[in-house]
C-alpha cells in the first residue's frame, strides 16, 4: 500500500510542465526587479529633492545676508550709493555690466577649483557658492546703474561705471576685479593666483 501511495503521488507532480514552472519563476523575477527598481527611483528622488532644497536654502540665506548688509550701509548714509546714473545710457550699463559679470564667471568656471561649490550666473546676478559656506553675491542694479556686491570680507560694496570698460568702488577707489580677487583669495587659497584683469 505505501508503495501504491508513492505511485499516485509521482503522476500529480508530473501533471505540472516545465514552462509553467519557469513562467511563474520568471514572473516572480519581474515582480521582484521591478519592485527594487521602483525603490531605488524613489530613493533617488528624495536624495535629489534634499539636494534642491539645501540649495535653495543656501541662496537664501546669501541674499537674506546681502540685504541686511545693504540695511545696514544705506542706514549709515553711504556716499557710494546712487552714483552712476548720469554717467552712461542704459545700453552702456547693461552691455558693461553684463560683460563684467561674466569675465569673472568665465574664469571661475574655467578654474574649475574644488573649493567652489556652485557658481551661476543669471539675469545680472553672479552667486558663487564655497565649500566652507562663505558665499558672494554680485549683481546689476539698473536703478542706480551699479554693480552691487556683496562678500564675507568686504561686506556689501556699491561699484559705478569708471574709465573704460571698469567698475570702481568709490568709497575707497578700487575696481571690482581688485576688491574680488583679494576677497576672494582670502577664502579660497588656491585660486589666490588666478588673473581677473583691471586689478
Amino acid at each position: 500500500m505505501a508503495h501504491l501511495a508513492r505511485c499516485s503521488v509521482l503522476p500529480l507532480r508530473m501533471r505540472v510542465p516545465a514552462a509553467a514552472r519557469v513562467g511563474l519563476n520568471s514572473s516572480a523575477l519581474r515582480f521582484l526587479h521591478s519592485a527594487a527598481t521602483a525603490r531605488a527611483a524613489s530613493a533617488l528622488s528624495a536624495a535629489a529633492s534634499q539636494s534642491l532644497q539645501q540649495h535653495q536654502q543656501r541662496q537664501q540665506q546669501t541674499f537674506q545676508s546681502f540685504r541686511t548688509q545693504l540695511r545696514t550701509y544705506s542706514s549709515r548714509g553711504r556716499g557710494d550709493v546712487d552714483s552712476g546714473e548720469d554717467l552712461i545710457d542704459d545700453t552702456q550699463f547693461h552691455s558693461r555690466a553684463d560683460a563684467a559679470l561674466g569675465h569673472l564667471y568665465e574664469i571661475l568656471d574655467t578654474a574649475d577649483l574644488q573649493s567652489v561649490d556652485d557658481i551661476e550666473l543669471e539675469d545680472g546676478v553672479l552667486n558663487l557658492q564655497l565649500e566652507s559656506g562663505a558665499a558672494f553675491v554680485i549683481n546689476k542694479h539698473y536703478a542706480t546703474k551699479q554693480i552691487w556686491y556683496a562678500s564675507p570680507v568686504s561686506g556689501a560694496l556699491y561699484f559705478s561705471p569708471g574709465p573704460e570698460e571698469g567698475w570702481i568702488c568709490q568709497a575707497d577707489g578700487r575696481t571690482l576685479e581688485a576688491v574680488f580677487k583679494e576677497d576672494f583669495g582670502k577664502l579660497c587659497p588656491e585660486g589666490a593666483g588666478l588673473k581677473f584683469g583691471s586689478e
